[in-house]
């Protein structure tokens, strides 16, 4: 399977035993994921990201409280992605509710769902947050530990989604982004996480600093 019949193989198989889940209404749900992951503006935040995720979640799922509610959370995620929004993560934490409630799911597994998406927005954990949430965290910043080839490429979408703002204002933006990673103790949250990416993260992290302090884009 391709990537996109991959995320919707897994997307559809999770739907299932839900309350009123059909097949038009699976595929309806799912066109609504698709639709906004394969917008033209993401170069970085579509599938591909997904797919990505999903191997990171499947390596470390034994580690799942809830491996559904964060499968969930995997999905709706990055549902809304406007670089010129603030509220991206509200907006998609929304999103995530009001479908899940259609499944009946409860509130409480719905609330875990909501504080996995609203804590991408800092990356950081808050007081009293779920245990899966730290690992939700680490597969979303995985991709920040690859090869350094593959980490360029990533480095290269970033750039192509913020195509909007000058080379000046974007080496300005980014800059301060990778420092608030670069200044944490810890990438990662989990051991997991860390032994595998912490040190290849930090090379890259780094790399592409010193590239921007140059003036250079990586």
């Amino acid at each position: 399977m391709n990537t996109e019949e991959e995320c919707k193989a897994r997307f559809q198989t999770l739907l299932e035993g839900y309350q009123g889940i059909t097949q038009p209404k699976k595929d309806s749900l799912w066109e609504e994921v698709k639709n906004r992951y394969t917008e033209s503006h993401r170069s970085y935040h579509n599938l591909n990201h997904l797919y990505q995720m999903l191997k990171e979640y499947d390596l470390v799922f034994p580690k799942w409280k809830d491996p559904e509610v964060a499968l969930f959370a995997l999905f709706y995620h990055d549902l809304i992605y406007d670089v010129t929004s603030k509220t991206n993560e509200e907006e998609s934490a929304k999103i995530a509710e009001k479908r899940l409630s259609e499944l009946a799911i409860t509130q409480n597994r719905i609330g875990i769902c909501v504080g996995h998406i609203l804590a991408t927005k800092s990356h950081r954990l808050g007081e009293n947050c779920h245990p899966d949430t730290s690992y939700f965290l680490d597969i979303d910043i995985s991709i920040l530990g690859s090869e350094e080839s593959k980490y360029i490429e990533y480095a290269k979408n970033i750039r192509k989604e913020y195509s909007i703002y000058s080379d000046e204002d974007y080496k300005k933006g980014r800059t301060q982004v990778l420092n608030h990673f670069i200044e944490n103790v810890r990438l990662f949250h989990t051991d997991s996480f860390f032994d595998r990416y912490e040190m290849q993260s930090r090379h890259n992290i780094k790399n592409e600093i010193h590239s921007l302090q140059k003036g250079e884009l990586i």
